[in-house]
């Protein structure tokens, strides 16, 4: 009985194994007759030639991979864009120095002046050989449009003819210096630009800083901008009169707020300085009047004063 057993599991086993083989003779793609069926490797260019095929060349281009669609994915929302205010918080409007340094050159974001005819925006450069910073303040008209928005997405800057209104530390190298023009604000007429001038030294802090105003009225050759340096003068001897103080002796700086609510040709901006102690120094409110360049002071402590907020940006929201 246990022989009869034995035969019978060695006959199933042999039985098995024979079957495997003639399976894999017939299906086994690289058996001598898959071989023999398989279409012959051409061996001269004539037959190169008829078996050759025009492929278009819209045909040879390979599809892109594209991700099996989740059932359950839902598409994300584009950002919403909306018109903000520019100078929301008078005079804080500051350059972005490390961004310039990281990508040498650097584009501000456009400024819309209120009745959408200019954008204006800057641009910044940086040297490394001279580890220097200087920047230029460009307006370019805006093309017509259907609607605000279509005119503001399509003034991109270098699209359309542009303007150069001021530059800064572009017609000189000095090691180490920086040079930055910032926007502080268009006047409620579009007509003025109020732009804001820092120059100092990396390593030992701020020189000194202007008020430029960039008249645009009339055609554009006839516009122009100013460099209100009496502004400084006035601040320092103003000081210098009243309590012995030089400013010369000491870091110190000029912000613009902006265009008064009530005399829209008059700039409002605020002084301060640095003692050795880096205390802070309140030098007055002071209001220039961009139209005869004359100078006054406004208040000797902090007040609050109206300026209008003109200018307009284009500011992303999620939806």
């Amino acid at each position: 009985m246990k022989k009869i057993f034995t035969f019978f599991i060695l006959f199933t086993a042999i039985f098995n194994i024979s079957n495997y083989a003639i399976g894999f003779s017939l299906h086994n793609p690289f058996s001598k007759k898959s071989r023999q069926e398989a279409e012959k490797m051409v061996q001269t260019k004539q037959e190169w030639e008829e078996k050759a095929q025009n492929v278009n060349l819209e045909d040879r281009k390979i599809s892109p991979y594209q991700r099996p669609q989740d059932k359950d994915f839902k598409p994300k929302n584009p950002p919403l864009k909306k018109f903000t205010k520019y100078n929301v918080s008078p005079g804080s409007r500051e350059v972005d120095i490390s961004k310039i340094i990281k990508e040498k050159d650097v584009k501000s974001q456009g400024v819309f002046d209120p009745d959408f005819k200019y954008m204006a925006y800057g641009q910044y450069y940086y040297s490394p050989t001279y580890q220097q910073i200087s920047s230029e303040i460009y307006v370019q008209r805006l093309k017509d449009g259907a609607t605000r928005m279509q005119k503001a997405l399509s003034a991109t800057p270098l699209n359309t003819k542009r303007t150069l209104a001021i530059s800064s530390g572009t017609d000189e190298f000095r090691a180490n210096l920086f040079s930055t023009l910032t926007i502080v604000d268009f006047s409620k007429d579009s007509k003025k630009l109020l732009v804001k001038e820092k120059i100092g030294s990396n390593t030992e802090g701020i020189f000194r800083n202007y008020v430029w105003v960039y008249f645009m009225q009339g055609d554009e050759v006839e516009w122009f901008p100013i460099k209100f340096s009496n502004l400084n003068e006035k601040i320092k001897q103003y000081h210098g009169a009243k309590s012995g103080l030089a400013l010369d002796n000491y870091r110190w700086d000029i912000k613009p707020l902006g265009f008064s609510k009530e005399n829209p040709d008059l700039v409002i901006a605020e002084a301060f300085a640095w003692d050795k102690n880096k205390n802070k120094i309140f030098l007055g409110v002071w209001g220039l009047n961009c139209l005869d360049a004359s100078v006054q002071l406004l208040s000797e402590t902090p007040m609050p004063v109206e300026v209008s907020i003109n200018g307009i940006i284009v500011k992303e929201y999620l939806p």
